[in-house]
């Protein structure tokens, strides 16, 4: 028995030296960022607190704040008690913040912060990660360089701007059709391979740059025939931002966007490597207080004009924020797809920005309000249609408010 005794010991450390050594890999007690955080993104519990360090996971640049930062005044009203109908029933916003685990939710009515809470320990000084909804971010930079010149048609090809595309299933797309999402590449969100998950595998425990991943891509169908919702198109929009003013585009970003656009806090933006070298993702993982996300939405409202300034051509909120083809409209789905922003069913002036778990952006230039959350969904998240109804009546709800005096 001692033989085997000894073996099964020897088995055992070499498991606890195995199990010891994975974990010294995945979670690098020595450094500042490590590819194991991620896998906290599943656990419920977790989530709101890797979502205000998502610097543990990437390696991140820093937005610094405007020099002119806009100033937003507070007629703050309570909204937890406004009713919504959702499913036979009817329920309150108070009970959906509860339900869906929300952060944080601001409301932005007549240039004023109308409603404001924060949960689960966030501050209004608080970066969030906005996962997906960065997407609109990037569609608005987008906007800066045709404003610009610099990129000067959305009929030309991502080649024309990014070169290390030229050859792959995304060079010959024309930058339209790929803010559409709707560049043809075989590349799924979900279901389907490849897919995200085997994005973010190679991007966070191979170090792989995103725009390699994306470069290595087939083509599935003809490009501007389907919507397909994608991480690379936005990155590769990203791509063509970069290579159109020759700069690294958290740079692009602060210069064309968050000092011009007055955006009042400072905020990260994560990449794919340390240092110079690093290529931030263009479709994701903007962190930003909730001011700042809702201050995107108002920037919306007021045309992408600043101080008589425009950011972006005019028309540019008509463009991006309105379906671009037939098969981008929502139909019988509870949303559809413009481009970097969805619209909700029945859309009437409403777009969204979305990010996984909860990051939302209602923007309802009809009413002139914006509606921003982030969240920590739970496992059983509000379904779209849900979200619509709620964001929907905290909307007129708003309209219904008028601002006191001060």
């Amino acid at each position: 028995m001692r033989p085997v005794l000894r073996i099964l010991t020897i088995g055992g450390l070499a498991l606890l030296a195995l199990m010891v050594a994975l974990i010294l890999f995945l979670f690098r007690p020595w450094a500042d960022h490590a590819p194991g955080y991620w896998f906290l993104n599943a656990i419920p519990s977790t989530r709101t607190w890797i979502f205000t360090h998502y610097e543990k996971i990437w390696p991140v640049d820093q937005l610094h704040s405007s020099a002119s930062p806009r100033t937003y005044l507070r007629t703050l009203r309570p909204l937890e008690t406004v009713r919504y109908g959702y499913a036979d029933e009817t329920r309150t916003v108070g009970d959906y913040l509860e339900r869906a685990n929300v952060d944080g939710l601001l409301v932005l009515h007549g240039g004023r912060v109308v409603f404001e809470v924060y949960r689960n320990g966030l501050t209004p000084d608080t970066r969030h990660s906005l996962w997906s909804a960065s997407k609109s971010f990037t569609v608005t930079v987008l906007g800066a360089a045709l404003r610009d010149g610099v990129v000067a048609n959305l009929d030309d090809p991502v080649q024309k701007y990014a070169p290390q595309f030229r050859g792959t299933a995304y060079g010959g797309v024309p930058i339209r059709h790929v803010a559409m999402m709707s560049s043809g590449v075989e590349f799924f969100h979900d279901s389907g391979r490849p897919n995200r998950n085997d994005m973010y595998v190679r991007l966070a425990f191979q170090g792989e740059n995103l725009d390699d991943f994306a470069a290595g891509l087939g083509a599935r169908v003809a490009s501007g025939t389907d919507f397909n919702y994608l991480a690379t198109d936005t990155h590769v929009l990203s791509a063509v931002l970069r290579g159109a003013y020759g700069q690294r585009y958290y740079d692009i970003v602060q210069q064309k966007l968050w000092s011009p656009g007055g955006f009042a806090g400072a905020a990260t933006w994560s990449k794919h490597a340390d240092g110079e070298a690093g290529v931030q993702f263009g479709h994701c993982c903007l962190q930003a207080t909730l001011q700042d996300f809702a201050h995107l939405g108002q920037l919306y409202l007021d045309d992408l004009q600043v101080a008589g300034d425009r950011l972006a051509p005019a028309g540019w909120a008509d463009l991006v924020m309105r379906p671009q083809a037939d098969f981008q409209e929502p139909g019988e789905r509870p949303r559809g797809y413009a481009m970097q922003w969805w619209v909700p069913k029945d859309y009437d002036g409403e777009a969204m920005a979305l990010g996984a778990f909860g990051q939302i952006l209602w923007v309802d230039r009809k009413r002139g309000v914006v509606v921003a959350q982030v969240a920590a969904y739970p496992n059983n998240p509000p379904t779209e249609a849900e979200e619509n109804a709620v964001f929907r009546a905290i909307a007129a709800a708003a309209v219904g408010m008028a601002p006191a005096a001060t």
